[in-house]
């Protein structure tokens, strides 16, 4: 993808020598195609790349540029899938293809799925372009590749931008904003929808192929993804201390707290993310107020209250009233 876009923006006038020399990337990293280009490279190229475009939809404008052939050996994969159930089941196998540390996750909530995407490390500006590009990939191509896809309702993280009737005009569905987690929601019934490219002899070879190279990958690399797993498991429990997370963790308090500082974090930084992610999913889910001190680990109400002040400047009363009739 990196490489992709990279010829992209290029081809829009952006300087390339300046992007190359903001992100520390060259070109034979870029066309390395067995290669890892670091997460945070990769978001600084895009964040320089939307300054210099003067672009603030440039998630959508690149992802929409994006034709069948550039598919890689994944995208292959899914559309050769017998079902788009299938299709999504190899995507959330084999997602450490596209990026270490981002995660897709899928919740089948009777009739209807909810596919969550979360971004890597502390909030910035790359995150918006790159949910932009997850989201008009997996719905707008998604539909431009199988059309009998049908989606509800679309949710961003990210305040409502000027330029909210764009995100309108390429999705065609409905749109939150300032959503308690960005995710796509869409009927349960499609998950057995049989894909018009279903090819089972390809998608076998795709996903030897892709399962080898996946193989073939360093370990693990994201503690953030890590600790953010284990908090959401841990706050009901109490106060989250370092020294648990750590054992948890297999290793040392101090290593912990190293690994963290590498990845541009601290474990401060990740547990209030995942407390607000978690409270603003709760209100959303219809959870009662007075619980949620509690699922979220706080020592009393009070403590909970002032933090959602600060993440929304009102208070869960008032946004939940706000929230409730959310789209989809």
């Amino acid at each position: 993808m990196a490489a992709l876009f990279f010829a992209y923006v290029e081809g829009r006038g952006a300087d390339a020598g300046e992007l190359l020399t903001a992100s520390g990337l060259t070109r034979e990293a870029l066309s390395d195609v067995d290669g890892r280009i670091p997460l945070t490279s990769l978001y600084v190229l895009i964040e320089a790349a939307r300054e210099a475009l003067e672009d603030p939809c440039l998630g959508l404008h690149f992802a929409t540029s994006l034709e069948l052939a550039d598919l890689d050996a994944l995208g292959f994969l899914m559309i050769t899938s017998a079902t788009f159930g299938a299709a999504l089941e190899r995507m959330f196998r084999y997602q450490r293809m596209w990026a270490e540390g981002e995660r897709y996750e899928q919740w089948v909530e009777g009739e209807r799925v909810r596919v969550t995407y979360e971004q890597y490390g502390p909030a910035r500006p790359a995150h918006v372009q790159m949910v932009q590009m997850a989201f008009c990939d997996f719905v707008v191509n998604g539909r431009r590749f199988i059309p009998e896809l049908e989606f509800d309702s679309v949710h961003f993280r990210h305040p409502e931008p000027a330029e909210a009737g764009e995100y309108q005009a390429t999705f065609g569905v409905p749109i939150e904003f300032g959503a308690a987690v960005d995710e796509v929601r869409f009927p349960s019934r499609l998950l057995d929808l049989a894909l018009p490219d279903a090819n089972e002899a390809l998608c076998a070879f795709f996903d030897r192929y892709t399962r080898d190279k996946l193989d073939r990958l360093p370990g693990e690399q994201s503690v953030v993804a890590r600790v953010r797993s284990l908090l959401r498991k841990l706050l009901p429990e109490g106060q989250v201390k370092v020294e648990h997370l750590a054992a948890r963790m297999h290793m040392s308090t101090r290593t912990l707290q190293r690994r963290l500082g590498e990845e541009g974090t601290s474990l401060h930084a990740e547990l209030d993310e995942v407390r607000r992610q978690q409270a603003l999913y709760f209100l959303q889910a219809g959870v009662a107020i007075s619980e949620l001190s509690w699922l979220l680990g706080y020592s009393e109400p009070s403590a909970f209250h002032r933090a959602f002040k600060r993440w929304t400047n009102t208070s869960p009363e008032a946004w939940r009233s706000t929230h409730r009739a959310s789209p989809g």
